[in-house]
């Protein structure tokens, strides 16, 4: 009798016995809660889980990194990727008073919207920066309005490789900071840039420097110097006009050794209270994004008067993230003055002639946006424009300009808008940078300036 072929497939009737199952779930515990104890440790400023403790971080950190890297890539291919950075939702707003915008330029420009009080709003040139639809393209530009509101120059912002770091493409990056040169050459920086830029009157490159610089760019008494904000928008940096060497930078560490009985900037360093130990002169962990710098504004020496307790070249700078105001003297970093919480995650303050303070604030995650004054001698405050009137809200982002008329320019970058209101708060000019096709959405302006004749007339010279 022929024997049986032998099994093809072995069969384990062996059961896991439950003891090990319950072993195996208690070491797996055990090690999620040591897993969760290192990460929490090494968040905390502690140094005692050395590098594993750097390791658990970047791991704990991976499903957020992964979807953050997914939802770039989609966005790389579906519809939305061209415009994504520079879109914003238009709000219910009535635009039949609004009329288009015209280009006297050999480019053209649409999406442009503008309306008026004839004999209300100031008689003066402007400039227009933002993002627009300029011949069928979204371009990052600067455009000259006339006083009847006609684009009659376009400046094209765009940046070179520069230090071997190729830039994103025009689409996925915002221009925000611009200073204006008496001789019409613009410097520039932008979100998600990579370079600090001077071009001419006519657009051509004068010089380039690289590294992250954006939100501010503000020129000294002399338009020798801007000062800009670099490193992530923790470094206050200041940068020659001529040819963009950097003269002086530094970082909010700086300002914290500076000024070590002001524990203003602490808010954002993580410090481990060690109930079993008592070390001293320890350094805590910073947050991520500690202060989120937006501006940082010399005191012009015209109206230095005007702040007793504050010289000429004083910096105002504003730091986003911990709702504070302060004043440091660039020199010895000595913070002279600070105010905290009169502002919620504001912009751009600036110095007023009659001795206050005026600020951008934001309100973000509130329902609208105002422009408050505050005095640095009494700290008091006031609104000076209050934007329920307008339906007036950038959740961030945001510049304004007090002008000498008393006349407030106000750009709501989250909007897609600005817009100049009178000594009665009456909105007496308004721009929409409306998107070509769209119904419901808008592009980002950046900002509205008032130009002086000085400018004009350099920006009119003819080009070689």
């Amino acid at each position: 009798m022929a024997r049986p072929d032998p099994p093809t497939e072995l069969h384990m009737d062996r059961k896991v016995p439950l003891w090990f199952f319950l072993l195996c779930m208690l070491f797996a515990l055990l090690a999620m809660v040591a897993f969760g104890w290192t990460v929490r440790s090494s968040l905390s400023g502690s140094k005692r889980t050395g590098s594993w403790g750097k390791v658990a971080v970047e791991i704990a950190h991976f499903p957020s990194t992964a979807n953050m890297v997914i939802r770039e890539l989609l966005g790389y291919v579906s519809e939305d990727y061209q415009d994504a950075r520079v879109r914003v939702p238009r709000d219910d707003f009535d635009l039949s008073r609004f009329r288009p915008v015209q280009s006297k330029t050999d480019r053209s420009v649409d999406g442009l919207l503008a309306a008026r009080v004839e004999g209300k709003a100031e008689d003066v040139w402007r400039l227009l920066i933002g993002a627009f639809w300029i011949d069928d393209d979204l371009e990052n530009a600067a455009l000259l309005l006339s006083p009847s509101l006609d684009v009659t120059k376009v400046w094209i912002f765009d940046e070179a490789p520069i230090e071997g770091i190729t830039p994103r493409h025009k689409e996925r990056k915002f221009i925000h900071g611009v200073a204006v040169l008496d001789d019409a050459s613009l410097i520039f920086s932008f979100d998600a840039g990579v370079s600090l830029q001077r071009i001419d009157r006519c657009g051509r490159r004068q010089w380039a420097i690289g590294g992250e610089f954006h939100h501010a760019v503000n020129l000294d008494d002399f338009g020798h110097s801007v000062w800009t904000l670099g490193d992530g928008l923790e470094r206050p940096t200041q940068v020659a006009v001529e040819d963009g060497s950097i003269l002086r930078s530094f970082s909010m560490e700086d300002v914290v050794r500076a000024n070590p009985d002001i524990d203003i900037l602490e808010l954002r360093r993580v410090h481990q209270s060690e109930s079993f130990d008592n070390r001293r002169n320890t350094d805590g962990k910073w947050y991520t994004d500690p202060f989120h710098l937006n501006d940082a504004e010399p005191l012009p020496a015209a109206i230095a008067g005007a702040f007793p307790d504050f010289a000429a070249g004083d910096l105002l700078i504003s730091a986003r993230a911990i709702n504070l105001l302060f004043v440091v003297d660039p020199e010895d970093l000595k913070v002279k003055w600070w105010r905290i919480g009169a502002t919620q995650r504001q912009h751009d303050p600036d110095w007023q002639p009659n001795g206050e303070i005026t600020v951008y604030n934001n309100r973000l995650s509130r329902d609208y946006s105002e422009i408050v004054a505050i005095d640095p001698s009494t700290f008091s405050k006031r609104i000076v424009y209050d934007g329920r009137r307008s339906n007036f809200y950038s959740r961030i982002r945001g510049k304004h300009e007090v002008l000498p008329s008393g006349h407030i320019i106000v750009s709501s970058p989250q909007q897609g808008r600005t817009f100049e209101v009178d000594e009665t708060g009456e909105i007496v000019l308004e721009i929409m940078n409306t998107k070509p096709g769209s119904d419901d959405e808008n592009y980002v302006i950046s900002e509205l300036k008032r130009l002086s004749p000085e400018t004009v007339e350099a920006a009119g010279a003819r080009c070689d």
